[in-house]
């Protein structure tokens, strides 16, 4: 079951099967939605991307609202200090 408040909620799901003809349901790949900002933060050295979740939405596990805001940021990239980074709403 995926979360209300997930990513993926309403990414299709799609069977694959392996080399042993066994079947195994994944998601399709989601598309990143237009994501207006509320602002734009500028990180420091100190700041990560599920720290800066927790200071805007109280849960860290929604960092991918801030990744899909910005065009250049990759979940799995470290933050750039100095860089404006666009924060949107928690909506």
């Amino acid at each position: 079951m995926i979360d209300r408040r997930s990513r993926y909620r309403t990414t299709p799901v799609v069977t694959v099967d392996d080399t042993r003809a066994d079947s195994h349901p994944l998601f399709d790949l989601r598309e990143t939605p237009t994501t207006s900002s509320v602002f734009q933060l500028t990180p420091t050295d100190t700041d990560r991307l599920d720290l800066l979740a927790w200071r805007f939405y109280r849960d860290p596990t929604r960092f991918w609202r801030i990744c899909d805001a910005s065009t250049q940021l990759d979940p799995f990239d470290v933050l750039a200090a100095g860089e404006p980074l666009p924060i949107p709403p928690d909506k």
